[in-house]
């Protein structure tokens, strides 16, 4: 049995988490690193997805948009809908302000589909792997959105 992680996400510091809600909402950081990785999980609509940036702030600090990159792990979330990618073009906004960047990392299924036919991929930078991401960070070099499928690449 291969017991090494496939991604960093599966082996991170979960330092603080909120659980509940409607739509079994779970909002966790992950990594230990530079760079915060918000976990998602469970279905964000427009009843809570004003948390995800309450949690942003109660944990990074008010203007945490000026400070630091960050990075939406969507491997767990199973529904989106248009509160949801209004708040993450919202943050791209105030984060470029900044010169900081926002990337998502692992979106599936209907998650997957619906942030591809927004167009949200030419907007954020979407990548298969956690680490893929982070590493696209640390390069330092300007983000260009990869290329982007409706489905994964195995």
């Amino acid at each position: 049995m291969n017991t090494q992680p496939r991604d960093r996400a599966e082996t991170a510091y979960r330092a603080t988490s909120l659980r509940g809600g409607a739509g079994g909402l779970c909002l966790s950081f992950a990594g230990g690193g530079d760079v915060p990785v918000l976990a998602l999980s469970g279905e964000f609509d427009l009843e809570n997805v004003p948390e995800i940036e309450r949690f942003l702030r109660r944990h990074l600090g008010p203007f945490f948009f000026r400070t630091c990159h960050l990075v939406l792990d969507l491997a767990g979330v199973d529904m989106v809908d248009s509160s949801f990618v209004g708040l993450v073009v919202s943050l791209v906004v105030r984060l470029h302000e900044h010169r900081r960047e926002l990337l998502i990392t692992r979106p599936v299924g209907y998650v997957r589909r619906t942030i591809a036919l927004v167009g949200l991929p030419n907007v954020v930078p979407v990548y298969e792997t956690l680490d893929a991401a982070l590493l696209a960070l640390a390069t330092g070099a300007p983000l260009i959105p990869p290329p982007f499928a409706l489905s994964p690449t195995p």
